[in-house]
């Protein structure tokens, strides 16, 4: 008696984990966002965006290295007002460079979240069509599991889809202030 009650009970736990592997889904939604070829194409527009303002930096910074090398070497020639006054002028100059560079970097970051957020939005609804239409009742990020069974990860079937949706991606350009 005691033999089939126990292996009633570990069948009916065996189904039981069963029924509920069969309700959890994972996928990786950064590898999703990374992957979509919508996403890559903007990133290499953005990239091209930015050549011309990495040139006119790289100009800036070079222009900035020879004033400094003219101030150290003009340390022995003017006197001590001159050379803070170059100087002053200098970390001026230089302050003004650091806070365009980090306007730019700032710029594009944000116009990188903005479409990501677009692009995530975009997989929640997937997500949430895929659990109604397959009766799943939790889906977990990569992130959020360590180890799970191939058979629950998702990750290809929502990029296919994502990648069959127009997302409508875009950026603005970087302006000087």
């Amino acid at each position: 008696m005691k033999v089939i009650n126990l292996i009633i009970i570990l069948s009916i736990n065996f189904i039981c984990n069963i029924v509920i592997a069969n309700s959890i889904a994972v996928l990786n939604i950064q590898l999703i966002i990374d992957k979509n070829n919508q996403y890559i194409e903007l990133i290499n527009q953005i990239e091209i965006s930015q050549k011309s303002y990495l040139d006119s930096f790289k100009i800036t910074e070079n222009e900035l290295e020879k004033k400094l090398l003219e101030i150290e070497n003009s340390k022995l020639i003017l006197n001590d007002n001159e050379i803070n006054n170059k100087i002053n002028i200098y970390n001026q100059n230089f302050a003004d460079f650091q806070i365009l560079v980090d306007e730019f970097n700032l710029h594009y970051q944000n116009q990188i979240i903005m479409n990501r957020e677009t692009i995530l939005k975009e997989i929640i609804v997937l997500l949430e069509k895929y659990a109604i239409e397959n009766n799943i009742e939790l889906i977990l990020d990569s992130t959020s599991y360590l180890i799970a069974s191939n058979s629950i990860d998702i990750t290809n079937k929502i990029s296919n889809e994502l990648n069959n949706i127009d997302l409508n991606l875009e950026y603005k350009n970087f302006e000087k202030n």
